[in-house]
């Protein structure tokens, strides 16, 4: 059973695709804020002892989210990747013997269901672990604008988080992936790097990432959804 269980919530980037000065998970969304949906997620699992926030030095938005939340810790140790602030994280918290799950600011629609079921199946097999959905629309192979041929769909999909690794195989792999160059998009790019096993738990579509304003009126309506469902 899995004894130590921690979750690292990167919010060091500056969110600039999503065109506005104000970081993407301090948009308000609801009676909250994106940030607000995707702590109190984490904060219902029990087996998760506490949540990392790691920020940069200079954020003046995430003080007040500490005492709203009793897991939560802030981080001030971010770097300019997200690769380098999961690492940052990682050396800064020297865990021992334990499990850490990072996910994304910004997938503020995660459900603690979901976050129990990628626990349950790192638990069974002793592997990491990712939650992703399965691909649904056709995929084309393109080079130059033309397609060239057709991917099939069956063994492909698309990543999401929490990704849930031993946190020193963690680092050794996230260290290894950037003395390499390699730009690494999420934790399970490092893994597969050194060669490491990574199990997919399927998840629902509706975890996406918020990357531009009009998701945050997806957002809503899955939460408003929610909301209705839990009240019949």
């Amino acid at each position: 059973m899995i004894k130590n269980c921690y979750a690292l919530i990167p919010c060091a980037g500056s969110g600039s695709r999503f065109g506005t000065e104000l970081p993407k998970q301090y948009h308000n969304l609801l009676d909250r804020t994106v940030l607000d949906w995707t702590l109190s997620a984490f904060e219902m699992v029990q087996a998760v002892h506490k949540v990392y926030v790691i920020c940069q030095s200079g954020d003046k938005c995430i003080d007040a989210y500490k005492a709203r939340y009793n897991k939560v810790e802030i981080l001030r140790v971010g770097g300019d990747t997200r690769a380098k602030t999961v690492m940052n994280a990682l050396e800064y918290c020297k865990f021992d013997d334990a499990w850490v799950m990072v996910h994304d600011a910004a997938r503020c629609c995660i459900e603690p269901a979901d976050i129990e079921r990628l626990i349950g199946i790192v638990e069974s097999y002793g592997d990491g672990a990712i939650l992703a959905s399965k691909a649904v629309d056709t995929l084309k192979s393109v080079n130059n604008g033309i397609v060239n041929g057709t991917i099939d769909r069956s063994s492909v999909y698309h990543a999401q988080t929490p990704q849930m690794f031993r946190a020193d195989g963690l680092l050794t792999a996230l260290r290894r992936s950037i003395d390499d160059n390699l730009a690494v998009t999420d934790e399970a790019s490092a893994i597969e790097h050194v060669g490491e096993a990574c199990r997919i738990v399927e998840c629902g579509g509706y975890n996406f990432k918020i990357t531009h304003p009009i998701d945050l009126k997806f957002a809503e309506a899955i939460l408003r959804a929610r909301f209705d469902n839990w009240s019949c």
